[in-house]
C-alpha cells in the first residue's frame, strides 16, 4: 500500500516539484547524518522518488550539494534584490545594499552556511568546492554585472569591463573560505571577539578593493559589518540547510 502511495505520488509530481522534494530530503539528511554518511538510496527513500526520477535531475551525490548550494544561494539574492529594488539613491546605494542584506542573510542562515562550509573544507573535497563556487558565481556574477553596468551608465562607476569587475568581486568570496572557516574554528573554541575582528578586517580589506577596482573614493563599499560578522560566528545557528 505504501508503495503505492509512493507511486501515486511519484506520477503526480512536476519536475520542478521533483527536484525540490530530492533536494529537500538531501538537505535534512546531510544536516542530520552528515554529507559523507548520506547515500544516494537514502535520498531516494526520505523523498519517495524513483532512480530514474532522480538520475533526470541529478548525475551523483555532488550534484545534490551544488543543488543545494545554487537554491540557498537564489534565496539570499531574492533577499538582497529586495534591497536593490529600492528607488532611493543612485547606483552605489543600491549596491551597498544589496551587499549589506546579503551578509544579514548570512547571518540570519549561519548554521545552513557552516554546515556547508564544514563539508567543502574537508580534504579531497577541493573539486566539489570549486563546483559550489561555479554554482555561485554563475548565480551572482550576471546580478552583479547588471549593478555595475547601471553604476557606469549613470557615472557613478568607473570600469572597463563590467563582467569582469563583478567575476572579480565574486571571486573574492572564494579566496576569503580560508578566513571565514578560520574564524568559524577560533569562534567555536571561545574567541568570539578575536574571530569577529579577523573577519571584519578581511570584509573591510575587500571593500576597499572593490572601491579600486569600481574607481571609488576610499570607504565607498560597506562590505562589513562587525555586528553581522559577530551573529555569523556566535549567533544561535539554524536547523535548516
Amino acid at each position: 500500500m505504501a508503495g503505492d502511495t509512493a507511486t501515486g505520488r511519484r506520477a503526480r509530481m512536476e519536475p520542478d516539484a521533483r527536484r525540490e522534494a530530492i533536494l529537500d530530503a538531501a538537505q535534512a539528511l546531510f544536516m542530520q547524518q552528515g554529507y559523507e554518511a548520506v547515500t544516494i538510496a537514502d535520498v531516494l527513500a526520505s523523498a519517495g522518488i524513483s532512480k530514474g526520477g532522480f538520475y533526470h535531475h541529478f548525475a551523483a551525490k555532488e550534484d545534490l550539494l551544488t543543488g543545494i548550494i545554487a537554491r540557498k544561494t537564489d534565496q539570499g539574492l531574492a533577499v538582497a534584490e529586495a534591497a536593490r529594488s529600492q528607488p532611493d539613491g543612485n547606483a552605489l546605494t543600491r549596491l551597498n545594499a544589496f551587499l549589506a542584506f546579503s551578509l544579514q542573510w548570512k547571518a540570519d542562515n549561519i548554521g545552513a552556511l557552516r554546515a556547508l562550509v564544514t563539508v567543502l573544507q574537508r580534504p579531497g573535497n577541493d573539486i566539489l568546492f570549486q563546483r559550489a563556487f561555479t554554482a555561485t558565481a554563475t548565480v551572482v556574477v550576471p546580478v552583479l554585472e547588471d549593478m555595475i553596468t547601471e553604476g557606469v551608465r549613470d557615472g557613478v562607476f568607473d570600469v572597463a569591463d563590467p563582467r569582469l569587475a563583478a567575476e572579480i568581486i565574486v571571486g573574492l568570496s572564494q579566496v576569503r573560505q580560508a578566513t571565514l572557516i578560520d574564524a568559524i574554528a577560533s569562534a567555536a573554541a571561545g574567541q568570539v571577539e578575536e574571530a569577529t575582528d579577523r573577519l571584519d578586517a578581511r570584509l573591510r580589506a575587500e571593500g576597499a578593493t572593490c572601491d579600486r577596482l569600481l574607481g571609488l573614493p576610499p570607504g565607498s563599499i560597506t562590505l562589513s559589518s562587525p555586528s553581522d560578522c559577530r551573529r555569523m560566528l556566535a549567533g544561535p545557528a539554524d536547523n535548516d540547510m
